[in-house]
């Protein structure tokens, strides 16, 4: 009965000392060689509602794209990448009507270039440029890919590891700051990668600059679940659902008019 015991405790302690010691800390950040191309669909949904003079508009909006990233060349830690479209699919619908729009044609086989870190920060574009992508008013994918890749801590993670980034960008016509909390959630196995799947919650602030010509104010809030090749250094898969309200107001010639507008969106971005 002893002899029992004593294996069992022993089996007990190994177990636990298995789990403990099971997980390793892994560093997480994106990893980049010249000439290395991947594909991506980049799905975009979203639903904007404006009123003004008393009356509501809404104008849901669907692009579906394929693109193709190129490592053109890296600079101190950073990425230079060439974004080429190669299908384009976008669908406007403003107060009911299917507004006919022939932009897909036009932007098969152009060009973006994007400017990324190792650790997730787009260096290009920021401000505003970025918060046009980011209520679905603009085709430019480097806008709407600024959402879509989480700002990665320099230390190692273990899971169920949080960690917090602030972004603030200042313009001369809207300032804008981010709040993202991030956390390492689980690991999993996703299109034959081994994934750090990481959520995140963000909020965000909008207010017009210091020379804006109108008065502007809002927010945005919402959530994230990005899929990153940890071995591989790559983006697999990247979510983001985001709610934007908006206030902005102007000098008519009767008088200041304001125009409430709420945004609601949801970006895919999956390897192909």
């Amino acid at each position: 009965m002893m002899k029992v015991r004593l294996l069992l405790t022993i089996t007990l302690l190994v177990s636990i000392l298995w789990i403990g010691c099971g997980e390793k800390a892994v560093k997480l950040s994106l990893k980049f060689n010249e000439g290395d191309v991947y594909k991506y669909s980049l799905i975009q949904d979203s639903v904007t509602t404006t009123e003004f003079m008393g009356k509501k508009m809404e104008m849901p909006s669907n692009t579906e794209m394929t693109i193709t990233q190129k490592v053109e060349k890296i600079d101190q830690g950073a990425a230079e990448i060439k974004i080429t479209y190669d299908s384009f699919d976008m669908k406007m619908n403003v107060g009911g009507k299917q507004i006919p729009s022939n932009m897909g044609e036009k932007m098969v086989g152009k060009t973006n270039t994007m400017k990324i870190r190792e650790n997730g920060e787009i260096i290009e574009p920021k401000g505003m440029k970025a918060m046009v992508g980011f209520q679905g008013m603009s085709s430019d994918v480097n806008n709407i890919l600024f959402n879509l890749y989480p700002r990665l801590p320099e230390n190692k993670l273990k899971v169920g590891d949080s960690w917090t980034q602030k972004q603030e960008f200042p313009q001369s016509q809207i300032d804008i700051v981010m709040e993202a909390q991030y956390t390492l959630s689980r690991k999993e196995q996703k299109n034959g990668y081994k994934c750090a799947v990481i959520d995140s919650v963000i909020s965000m602030t909008i207010k017009g600059g210091d020379q804006a010509l109108m008065n502007i104010n809002g927010e945005g809030k919402g959530t994230g679940t990005t899929h990153l090749a940890y071995e591989k250094g790559v983006l697999v898969n990247s979510e983001a659902e985001m709610d934007f309200n908006m206030s902005i107001s102007a000098p008519l010639p009767t008088g200041q008019q304001e125009v409430p507008t709420t945004t609601h969106q949801k970006i895919t971005l999956s390897l192909l």
